[in-house]
């Protein structure tokens, strides 16, 4: 583990078990750097929930033996990474019932598409171009809850992040083969 008042990094060794110990020594560095104001309780649970999907997508969906964890706090905002040279992203389109994965090929067109709902929140990302998407959610306009009960797939994890969070970023690196995820909150919100 590196550290400095600036960021954090942390090499993860994918095992579940390590998660605990890890998501400790983020809250000492969120709590040591966050400036004069502390993180408010409820803004450390949902920076807690991020960390502990980032981790788990690791474990579960990478298959790299790790991934680096860095974490910044600067200008009112706690910006949290997980790279890894793992399996690419791959999000199943389901208004068009395809499978859409990292590296995208020039010659796919690909729009905004819902990727998940639980049945009030329908998450979506936008592919922003061949390397990056941005998840956010949309408020569906009825409650369908018994889709809740249907439908929670491997996607939920992402629809946690992006509901917790205010930026929620998925960059693939064609060259290095390098996944990285971006979650930024805001402290003072």
């Amino acid at each position: 583990m590196k550290q400095n008042p600036d960021h954090f990094k942390f090499v993860f060794n994918s095992r579940q078990e390590d998660i605990p110990a890890v998501l400790e020594r983020c809250q000492n560095y969120i709590n040591q750097n966050a400036g004069e104001n502390p993180v408010d309780i409820s803004l450390l649970s949902k920076v807690k929930w991020v960390i502990t999907e980032l981790l788990t997508n690791a474990v579960k969906h990478s298959g790299a033996d790790e991934c680096l964890l860095k974490m910044d706090v600067r200008n009112a905002q706690l910006v949290i990474e997980k790279e890894d040279n793992g399996t690419p992203l791959s999000l199943h389109d389901s208004d068009n019932e395809k499978q859409i994965a990292w590296p995208i090929q020039a010659d796919q067109t690909i729009e905004d598409f819902q990727i998940y709902h639980n049945g009030m929140d329908s998450l979506r990302v936008s592919i922003d171009n061949y390397n990056l998407a941005t998840f956010y959610t949309e408020e569906l306009p009825e409650s369908q809850m018994p889709a809740l009960l249907l439908d929670t797939s491997e996607h939920f994890g992402l629809l946690i992040i992006t509901k917790a969070s205010d930026e929620f970023i998925y960059e693939y690196n064609n060259e290095s083969g390098m996944s990285k995820f971006r979650v930024t909150f805001n402290l003072n919100a």
